[in-house]
């Protein structure tokens, strides 16, 4: 009786905390859209102090999974939080082509100057992987303190057109 008691609290404490760090949310478009909007909520209200809310491996921006996160650059394609590969912080990829060729961190930019935010869609090679695969990322313009944050999270499998489905009035970035 007391081992399958034990074996019970044990089995809640487990799923409590899978379901209180994101870790067992399936990574859906929807799910990077609302943790951008989320993370870009913080970000707005308290700046570059919201970053270390964003980095924790074990907060709610780790989330789909563990498979999903956020990170922030500036309008200059400075990488300013990357909670996965930090050796990207404060380097500068507007010189950043994906796999067709296309900027994608310029990309995103004109996205967010033109529309606030939106989808833009490119080809990456998933960790681990060397042949590319689609995918999307959402992205939001946020001021704070009189800089300019761009705010974003993305997801693979996924390409332009499952977006325009899914959010037929989300901006989606189009290559020239």
């Amino acid at each position: 009786m007391k081992t399958t008691r034990r074996l019970s609290v044990m089995i809640c404490v487990v799923s409590l905390f899978f379901a209180l760090t994101g870790h067992a949310e399936p990574l859906t478009p929807e799910l990077c859209k609302a943790k951008a909007k989320a993370a870009a909520e913080l970000v707005k209200n308290k700046g570059e102090s919201a970053f270390a809310i964003l980095q924790d491996p074990n907060g709610e921006f780790r989330f789909g999974d563990g498979k999903g996160y956020v990170w922030v650059h500036n309008l200059d394609g400075v990488m300013l939080m990357h909670p996965i590969k930090p050796t990207l912080n404060g380097k500068e990829l507007l010189d950043l082509r994906d796999t067709k060729g296309h900027y994608l961190f310029m990309g995103m930019n004109e996205l967010v100057e033109e529309k606030g935010e939106g989808w833009v869609p490119y080809v990456w090679p998933k960790p681990g992987e060397k042949t590319s695969s689609p995918k999307v990322s959402y992205v939001i313009l946020v001021k704070h303190g009189g800089k300019d944050y761009v705010v974003g999270s993305g997801m693979y499998d996924v390409t332009a057109e499952d977006i325009k489905k899914l959010f037929p009035q989300d901006a989606v970035y189009m290559y020239n």
